[in-house]
């Protein structure tokens, strides 16, 4: 074993430090989050190659773009080409075709979106909620990359309100029955779908089922072919691999999932990179339709409690190659945290901070339903 090394990393300005603690952002430094680290790095750590190129001099909060919904495509590889939505003959393809169809991109629909973040990123003075998280003053900033939770927002009943479809290819194994269809993870619901067909009725379905913005969590409850179940996970971690766009990530997401691997298991916690054994009893449509949408929250409570697994996969371009690693981390309250800079030294105290709800500013690119999160769970917080 070695002993785990602080790398420093640019420090986010003070006036933005600043806007997060008064968002009662819950952070950690990144020195404070490694010497913190109770334990050590393995042995077969390694670093990246000379002249990697990780862009470590622009400001990195707030390069990625807020979106409603995120969703990860079953297909067993690492690599895909350079768009996964360009191919129409496929399941990316088709979904956004579906998608775009129901979903304006712009006008009503980006007002509203910027309506519901100022309202969760502004929020008003008011008690704590019952995890003992303030509510954000009314005074709090609105703070560029860090963005309302589309599970935690009320669905609007209007027809194609709202928000932007993150499609992406998953390194995930399909755990549907048809070899003719995929599994589809949707965050930040934090679920599974399965049996979605290679069809623009398969990707209609899932579309009107699951991912428009009128639909809450737990789904439509139209009838269709499709099923979904919670994810079994205490939290996903999704790492770009995506070679035919920038061959950094392809370099980094191996690195950085070994050393997962290593201090997940010295929490005690298995990291999963199949997805193929994630389904446990009766599919949420098969849930009484009035205590759907609770059952589903105690449902992911209880991951958080008594879970032992944590997913890890290799997805697609997320945008900004030039931050590599790229990290986005998922938890079952709809939470997630997007990291870039992230080196196979720092995932030590990405776990811990991971674990204990903290987040570490040096490398935040942004993320949802972060702020109001400084209870003693902290962005683990319901």
């Amino acid at each position: 074993m070695t002993a785990a090394t602080f790398e420093p990393r640019p420090a986010l300005p003070s006036d933005i430090q600043s806007a997060l603690a008064s968002a009662k952002v819950p952070l950690i430094s990144l020195e404070e989050a490694c010497r913190a680290c109770a334990h050590n790095d393995g042995d077969d750590i390694e670093s990246y190659p000379k002249g990697f190129g990780t862009d470590m001099t622009s400001l990195m909060l707030g390069t990625m773009n807020d979106y409603h919904r995120q969703i990860v495509i079953s297909t067993g590889k690492s690599d895909w080409i350079r768009e996964v939505t360009d191919d129409q003959d496929t399941l990316p393809g088709l979904t956004r075709i579906a998608y775009d169809a129901h979903v304006p991109k712009e006008g009503k629909a980006a007002k509203l979106l910027g309506k519901l973040s100022k309202k969760f990123l502004g929020g008003g003075s008011g008690p704590t909620n019952t995890n003992g998280n303030a509510t954000p003053p009314a005074t709090a900033p609105s703070i560029e990359g860090v963005y309302a939770s589309s599970a935690s927002v009320e669905p609007s009943p209007e027809e194609g309100l709202a928000g932007r479809l993150s499609v992406l290819n998953g390194s995930n194994l399909s755990c549907s029955d048809d070899d003719e269809s995929d599994s589809v993870l949707v965050f930040p619901d934090f679920k599974i779908v399965k049996e979605v067909s290679h069809t623009s009725q398969g990707a209609k379905d899932l579309v009107d089922t699951y991912l428009k913005p009128n639909v809450g969590r737990a789904g439509s409850g139209e009838a269709t072919s499709l099923k979904s179940w919670p994810l079994p996970y205490q939290a996903v971690v999704l790492l770009c691999s995506h070679k035919k766009r920038d061959k950094k990530c392809h370099i980094a997401a191996p690195l950085l999932i070994s050393q997962f691997h290593h201090h997940l298991e010295l929490h005690g916690l298995e990291g999963d990179e199949r997805g193929d054994d994630v389904i446990d009893g009766p599919a949420i449509e098969e849930w009484d339709p009035d205590t759907r949408e609770r059952r589903l929250e105690e449902s992911l409570k209880g991951v958080k409690k008594n879970g032992n697994k944590v997913g890890i996969f290799k997805v697609s371009h997320i945008g900004g190659h030039r931050y590599a690693g790229n990290v986005i981390v998922y938890f079952p309250n709809g939470t997630s945290i997007w990291y870039g800079r992230v080196t196979p030294r720092d995932v030590g105290a990405v776990v811990d901070t991971m674990l204990s709800g903290k987040i570490i500013p040096e490398l935040l690119r942004g993320g949802l339903g972060l702020v109001g999160k400084d209870g003693p769970e902290g962005v683990l917080g319901w």
